[in-house]
C-alpha cells in the first residue's frame, strides 16, 4: 500500500467513547426535558406525578453524563466529545436545577 504524499496521521488516535456517550446522554436529557417541558405546559402546569419523576430522572441523567463527560478527559483520545459532553450536560443540569427551583418558588 502506499501512502499519499500529503496524508497525516495523528499518532493514531481516536475519539472517546465515554465523551460520545456523555454527549448522547446530555441531547438525550434536553430533549427529554423539552417533551416535558412541553406537557406540562400543555396541562396548565397540572401535570401528573409521572411527569415529575420523569423530569428528576432526567436531572440525573445530565449528571450522569456531566460524571461520564468528566472522566472522558482522563482517556489518551482527542477531547472534542468530552468537552461537548461535559459542557451540554452542564447546561442541562443548570437548565434543570433552574426549572426545579422556579418550581418551588411558583
Amino acid at each position: 500500500m502506499r501512502r499519499k504524499r500529503n496524508s497525516y496521521k495523528f499518532a493514531g488516535k481516536k475519539h472517546s467513547g465515554r465523551g460520545k456517550a456523555s454527549l448522547a446522554l446530555a441531547g438525550l436529557s434536553v430533549l427529554s426535558g423539552v417533551a416535558l417541558v412541553a406537557l406540562s405546559v400543555q396541562d396548565r402546569g397540572n401535570a401528573s406525578v409521572y411527569v415529575g419523576s420523569a423530569g428528576l430522572f432526567s436531572l440525573l441523567l445530565a449528571g450522569a453524563a456531566l460524571i461520564l463527560g468528566l472522566s472522558g478527559f482522563g482517556e489518551d483520545r482527542y477531547k472534542l466529545f468530552p468537552a461537548l459532553g461535559s459542557v451540554c450536560s452542564g447546561l442541562a443540569l443548570a437548565g434543570w436545577a433552574a426549572v426545579y427551583a422556579l418550581g418551588f418558588y411558583l
